[in-house]
């Protein structure tokens, strides 16, 4: 009798003692807006998301100009990185030139027809209340006709991140403002997400211009994993037609707040984008947050072991 009571004692103070398990959380789902094919961050920050269990994609949408040669090339990144089973969509087409720096690699994939972009972006956002975070780093050609087209759904996103705008720093080493690509380039667009109310997250030219040197790009590319490989046929693709050697990695640091957040701390502030395209911070109720500086050193320590 005393032997079984000692026993039942001890299995319940082991039971008491046990910590509680930790809940597993889902991955966040994301969708990916993109000009991918013009410079080559697209591709750096697509694979980094595919590559970072935090996040999944549920889609990518092509934007701005020739769409659907997009739509080929995202196409053919997803294969090499062994991940076909991310669906692209293509967003409306624009006006301006028909081919990028990327179009011969984009051209080597097989040509078909792709889904609606705004469609499915609509589809998803209503399927998933409050759960999608819509990472935008092209220029808003998609995200205004999502705007006009149903903007009680685009209020159900989680958030928006963007790479746009320009704050404090221009490109390069100005140390002014400029009216950065993706603003500049749809400015109707970008005057109705800063104005939607939506949960916004801006990284700008200020906290983006993270360059990508050789001796990095080396170490990545000799990975021989098939997104290593696609990673150095595009950047050669896109040195050749630039002139540039060492890509700059703006998008990526807007995927990568995505993924952790603190890699990139935001101040809330108002930004108002004027007619010319410039984000200009004014008075008022904040309506962004905003990242302006960035540690080199912290987002290569996140970015290199997940871009393979």
């Amino acid at each position: 009798m005393q032997k079984t009571f000692f026993l039942g004692l001890c299995v319940l103070l082991v039971i008491g003692t046990t910590p509680p398990a930790t809940p597993q959380t889902s991955p966040s789902r994301v969708i990916f807006d993109t000009d991918i094919g013009d410079d080559i961050d697209d591709a750096y920050a697509l694979g980094f998301l595919l590559r970072s269990s935090e996040v999944s994609v549920v889609g990518v949408t092509t934007a701005f100009q020739d769409t659907h040669l997009r739509a080929r090339l995202a196409t053919r990144f997803l294969n090499s990185a062994g991940r076909s089973d991310v669906p692209v969509y293509e967003g409306p087409k624009t006006g301006g030139k028909p081919h990028f720096t990327q179009s011969k690699w984009a051209e080597g994939s097989p040509d078909r027809t792709y889904p609606d972009a705004i469609t499915f972006m609509l589809d998803t956002i209503r399927k998933y209340p409050g759960e999608i975070t819509l990472v935008a780093v092209a220029p808003l050609t998609n995200v205004g006709p999502l705007i006009k087209q149903d903007p009680k759904t685009f209020k159900k996103l989680k958030r928006v991140v963007i790479m746009g705008g320009s704050v404090s720093r221009g490109y390069g080493t100005k140390e002014q403002p400029e009216a950065e690509w993706n603003i500049v380039n749809d400015i109707p667009a970008a005057k109705a997400l800063f104005e939607s109310g939506i949960p916004l997250y801006v990284m700008p030219l200020d906290s983006t211009q993270i360059p990508l040197d050789p001796e990095r790009q080396r170490e990545l590319f000799a990975k021989g994993t098939g997104m290593a490989k696609a990673f150095e046929e595009l950047t050669a693709e896109w040195s050749a037609a630039t002139h540039h050697e060492s890509p700059t990695l703006f998008d990526v640091v807007a995927a990568a707040y995505a993924v952790k957040p603190e890699i990139c701390p935001t101040t809330a502030m108002r930004i108002e984008v004027d007619d010319k395209g410039f984000t200009r911070k004014v008075d008022g109720v904040a309506n962004a947050n905003v990242c302006l500086h960035s540690t080199t050193g912290s987002f290569f320590d996140l970015f290199m072991p997940r871009a393979f």
